[in-house]
């Protein structure tokens, strides 16, 4: 019996020879270890059912792999392994079930189980023809890079993100700026997609930055909801179905913009270094407004996390409080300022120099606080 062929990239060889290896018994494993020797034998080769590949390589990388997948062999499904990324996409891979990821290290047995699954159809995967632009966005979240995205719809509707790495500096649309934009392109269904290297006069925000891993989260929850950005009350349609769409709108109107809110916070306090909304539990930041390059966003957050974990179990020894609401940090140049959001997994922390008013900005983030939790994505 003929065994199912696939093709496993990555720049390690001895990687590509290990799991090729352990596969050996159960498919017809050909490795690559570039982008070039992949499309090599992508080209030569018939009847390749799977492609793994390493996101982050050497010149053109996994992500180059997969849009020539998607221009050339659409009906190949492909997989997803990397040591870098944001564990907020991390979990929406796995909630959605539509991008297959391996993390690094890898398992050879943990690989060996993933393709089983995909090639005898036992859980959910997605050829790359069947991939959204939603999808598209998980794998280049991974990649790292600074990019111009350019996307276009089967109706002739363009749109452009610029992205370095999970940070969107702007998206827009014909007709939004913004976080709004983003959502109108996650609506659509089908069409171009795009990708330029991100020159420096792109390079120029436009607001705060906000993660790509939150805009993912919150697109995939208004398209799950039938919520669109360009839909107005009453063209729902009739019945219940149509009075229960109206009211999703509705909530959605209502539901601010997690970034809009942000960046009326950071204009309301002055002399602020950086500031950033950052997942406790993942330690990584959800929106960013960084205006100090000594603080880098990624590792702020994951210090600005360690700093609640570590007082938090403080308060669980010592049996004194009951919650823990906000640490002020104070040294020779500046204040910190974490603030917990009640009973959500999110902080919101401030920066500021030592020429700042910490109590007024202490007051203004309180201030702010129940707004932040409404806007926040849903678990």
């Amino acid at each position: 019996m003929r065994l199912p062929k696939i093709l496993l990239v990555d720049n390690d060889k001895a990687l590509v020879a290990s799991v090729s290896d352990h596969l050996r018994s159960y498919v017809d494993c050909l490795g690559a270890t570039s982008y070039d020797e992949a499309i090599s034998l992508l080209e030569k080769e018939e009847g390749i059912a799977l492609v793994i590949s390493e996101m982050r390589m050497p010149g053109r990388d996994g992500f180059d792999l997969l849009l020539w997948l998607r221009e050339n062999r659409p009906k190949i499904q492909m997989v997803m392994t990397t040591a870098y990324g944001s564990p907020l996409v991390k979990s929406l891979a796995k909630q959605k079930g539509a991008v297959m990821y391996l993390e690094k290290p890898l398992n050879p047995k943990q690989v060996k189980d993933t393709v089983q699954v995909i090639l005898e159809h036992k859980g959910f995967s997605v050829a790359i023809q069947d991939m959204e632009f939603t999808d598209l966005f998980q794998f280049l979240s991974f990649s790292g890079r600074a990019v111009k995205v350019i996307v276009t719809n089967t109706i002739g509707e363009e749109g452009e993100i610029g992205l370095e790495g999970d940070n969107v500096l702007w998206v827009r649309t014909k007709s939004h700026i913004g976080e709004e934009a983003f959502y109108d392109i996650v609506q659509w269904e089908g069409g171009g997609f795009e990708m330029r290297p991100l020159r420096e006069e792109d390079r120029v925000r436009e607001g705060a930055v906000i993660s790509l891993s939150y805009l993912l989260i919150e697109g995939a929850r208004r398209k799950d909801e039938g919520i669109r950005p360009e839909l107005k009350e009453g063209h729902a349609g009739g019945g219940k179905d149509g009075e229960k769409s109206a009211a999703r709108r509705r909530q959605s109107t209502n539901r601010e913009s997690l970034n809009t809110i942000f960046e009326e916070l950071t204009a309301e306090i002055p002399d602020v270094l950086a500031a950033e909304i950052v997942n406790i539990e993942e330690g990584t930041p959800l929106v960013v407004s960084a205006g100090n390059p000594a603080f880098d966003p990624e590792i702020a957050a994951a210090y600005y996390s360690e700093m609640l974990k570590v007082n938090k179990k403080a308060l669980a020894v010592l049996k004194k409080g009951k919650r823990l609401e906000e640490v002020l940090l104070t040294v020779d140049d500046f204040y910190l300022i974490l603030r917990l959001l009640p009973d959500t997994r999110f902080a919101v922390c401030f920066a500021l120099s030592r020429k700042g008013n910490v109590g007024m900005a202490r007051m203004e983030i309180k201030k702010f606080a129940k707004r932040f939790v409404d806007a926040l994505p849903a678990d």
